[in-house]
């Protein structure tokens, strides 16, 4: 059993360890979910150590937020004919590669979704400004002019009746592109939030995304990770859980290796950063000299030291190796499509509109059933700390669908390939 290698024969720790501390474990819902029913079948043992009562399993947040990036990469891929609405027609425009809709590297799919996320705000405002502008239509150079006009107060202002515009048109007329639109702007809000509240280590942002993740994950009928959400917040409920260790659930889950203010990021994207260097080591020197045992015994622990020395080395020597990711500026990207989608009308309200693809509004369809049998049948199988629904019973908690976590691993285990392992790279901000 590997928590009893860990736990036993690595941290040798004593019967005593086990009686009064609670020790958090963070994995995938897969991790998650097997430690929960192993608990649940040794709940009757007598040693502490054998009930696992001392062992938390907590979802890790890399894993939640890659879900939920494919989660919206689904919800508004679409395809040929799909409109300028989805993440097909901007791929496509721009160009992008290593993007598809069963399969996606995760950078080139996050910057797709952040840009069209950008573009889409800047197409409302370009639009909203042209209307109180000159009838032959306002170039970029005029925005730029009338923004500067504008101080923090009354631009803060703009966006705002901007969005309370849209957000009512989006319920009052019969326009599914509009629609389209305005529903990616919502779902991608709560991917920035999550990356922005773990790129700060912001907990309060944190807990506020989770929240909105959890409504989100049951209207995309994510089954599994719709279970997880309701666990993490009962995990961080007062009722469950003092203040203190509310906190340090969802602050142990981050890491900072550089020690500012904004370069926190995920604890089991830390641990796939190693596994990528041993992946890396592994098959560079694989043959009868390096075996996976060889690997584990003598390699996994000095990989940071020898990366160290590496730098050390190379800095000594005068060695300029750059082995952070080159971050191209989507700026004109960005421009050019909000000044597409802004004067062709994609954007703007047309009353009877249809599109190939229609987005569905997992808002809506999430807060239905957490009104309805959600809460009950988790707090029913959370007692077992079992997987019941998935056993027969799914469609009391959530209905037929089923969330591809097997299928994320992979994606995972692809993205976390040798070109791909860099510690250093630097995320573009989103807020």
């Amino acid at each position: 059993m590997v928590l009893e290698n860990i736990f036993r024969h690595q941290y040798h720790l004593p019967d005593s360890a086990f009686e009064e501390r609670l020790f958090l474990i963070y994995g995938d819902q897969k991790t998650t979910q097997r430690i929960r029913s192993i608990k649940q079948s040794r709940e009757e043992a007598q040693r502490p150590y054998d009930r696992l009562q001392w062992a938390l399993p907590v979802p890790a947040l890399f894993h939640l937020r890659m879900n939920y990036l494919y989660m919206i990469s689904r919800l508004h891929f679409g395809g040929p004919g799909g409109g300028q609405s989805t993440l097909y027609d901007a791929m496509n425009f721009w160009t992008r590669k290593k993007i598809s809709k069963s399969k996606a590297d995760f950078y080139a799919l996050e910057q797709l979704i952040i840009h069209s996320f950008q573009a889409k705000v800047c197409a409302l405002l370009w639009r909203r400004l042209a209307q109180s502008g000159p009838e032959t239509g306002l170039h970029f150079e005029d925005i730029v002019r009338m923004l500067a006009a504008h101080d923090v107060e009354s631009f803060s202002q703009l966006l705002d009746n901007i969005i309370h515009s849209y957000d009512k048109h989006a319920r009052s007329i019969d326009d599914q592109e509009l629609r389209n639109h305005i529903l990616f702007l919502q779902h991608t809000q709560v991917y920035l939030l999550l990356k922005y509240s773990i790129k700060h280590a912001d907990l309060g942002l944190l807990r506020r995304a989770i929240d909105r993740c959890c409504i989100y994950f049951h209207g995309s009928g994510q089954s599994k990770y719709a279970y997880e959400m309701l666990y993490l917040l009962r995990l961080t409920s007062t009722r469950a859980a003092t203040p203190e260790l509310q906190r340090a659930i969802l602050a142990n889950g981050l890491v900072n290796r550089q020690g500012k203010a904004d370069s926190w990021y995920e604890t089991d994207r830390l641990v796939e950063f190693h596994n990528g260097t041993l992946k890396k080591l592994f098959k560079a020197k694989r043959g009868s000299a390096l075996t996976l045992d060889y690997l584990f015994e003598h390699c996994a622990l000095n990989t940071d030291f020898f990366d160290s020395l590496t730098k050390q080395m190379e800095s000594f020597y005068s060695v300029n190796r750059n082995s952070k990711h080159p971050e191209k500026s989507a700026e004109r990207d960005i421009r050019i499509m909000a000044q597409r989608l802004s004067c062709n009308g994609s954007i703007a309200p047309q009353s009877g509109r249809t599109v190939k693809h229609e987005a569905i509004d997992v808002l809506k369809v999430g807060a239905m059933r957490i009104a309805g049998k959600a809460i009950a049948n988790f707090n029913r199988t959370a007692c077992n700390i079992g997987y019941d629904y998935l056993e027969g019973d799914e469609d009391e908690f959530v209905e037929e669908h089923e969330d591809d976590d097997d299928e994320t691993d992979e994606e995972i285990d692809q993205f976390f390939a040798p070109d791909h392992v860099d510690e250093g790279v630097e995320e573009n901000e989103t807020f």
